[in-house]
């Protein structure tokens, strides 16, 4: 892989709001590239795999940098919300600790004070770590533009590897998290080479709800990072868990059956085999701990 010290020639827009963005970038469809933070963008074009006539810098777009708590008690962020910011915000920490151990997991201070929320779900990277932790959560992406604005899960959002339903004239502006059930919780667990500062080999995400008259499970979810083309979700190791009781027995089949579902490729990061192996450790570490999350959690959801 091989970088040019040099960007190609561009551009540079700098619009005020998103409504701007949203003009600029019908009237320059298939020629314009969204900078938010730039972790990818830039050496994407330093690597000439992208050549755009204008880049549109999204820094000065306040109105998508935002952590809002919603009446119903869900939770609303703002695309342009950095990694660094969800990492420190209060109400992230105490509600969906799920998304703080995720930032908590990427790049160094200096990146997180860069990247963004947005630009990590728009860039559609398979090994993009906060998509199987929203996808676990029941998130929804809101785009916007001249048109409208379009609201859909995070699990439909991906069509392939770089590759996602945003039209060309489409800015992604927010994402939506719906309030957590009592006795409920979450986690995120990945493995890479490097403490923080290289991409994911393989991601678990998963959310349990604990039905504590019961002591069974009453819902599942987990999703899978660099496992496939587009983050997944592991829909035949959720229904083996829902209902049952929590055991070591359970945890091992489900983590069996999600590496069946999984189709992680070889590459010179590790091979298919190696993330299977990884599959089925993280998979039964990251439900151990979303289950220990729910259990103690007895007045709401601590994802």
């Amino acid at each position: 892989m091989s970088y040019n010290l040099r960007l190609p020639r561009f551009e540079y827009l700098a619009p005020s709001t998103a409504a701007e963005v949203c003009s600029l970038l019908a009237e320059n469809t298939g020629e314009a590239r969204l900078l938010a933070g730039g972790t990818d963008l830039i050496l994407q074009m330093r690597r000439r795999e992208i050549k755009p006539r204008f880049v549109i810098g999204l820094k000065g777009i306040r109105e998508l940098a935002f952590i809002r708590e919603q009446a119903d008690g869900g939770l609303a962020i703002g695309g342009m919300t950095t990694i660094q910011d969800l990492l420190t915000s209060p109400v992230i920490v105490e509600k969906y600790s799920v998304l703080s151990q995720t930032a908590a997991g990427m790049g160094s201070r200096e990146i997180r004070q860069l990247a963004t929320l947005g630009g990590n779900l728009a860039g559609a990277l398979p090994c993009a770590d906060f998509p199987p932790a929203l996808i676990t959560l029941g998130a929804k992406v809101k785009l916007q533009s001249r048109q409208g604005e379009r609201l859909f899960p995070v699990e439909d959002f991906f069509t392939g590897c770089g590759q996602t339903i945003a039209g060309p004239a489409e800015l992604l502006t927010e994402i939506q998290i719906p309030s957590l059930p009592s006795r409920s919780g979450g986690a995120y667990l990945k493995f890479h080479d490097r403490h923080s500062m290289d991409m994911t080999t393989t991601g678990v995400s998963a959310f349990v709800i604990w039905d504590e008259t019961n002591r069974v499970l009453l819902d599942v979810r987990i999703a899978l990072a660099s496992s496939a083309p587009v983050p997944l979700r592991a829909r035949k190791a959720e229904a083996s868990l829902r209902g049952r009781a929590f055991s070591g027995e359970a945890l091992e089949e489900a983590a069996l059956l999600a590496c069946e579902e999984a189709d992680p490729r070889t590459s010179w990061r590790a091979t298919r085999d190696f993330r299977r192996e990884l599959l089925k450790t993280l998979t039964k570490r990251s439900l151990q701990a979303a289950w220990e999350k729910a259990v103690s959690s007895p007045n709401g959801g601590k994802s």
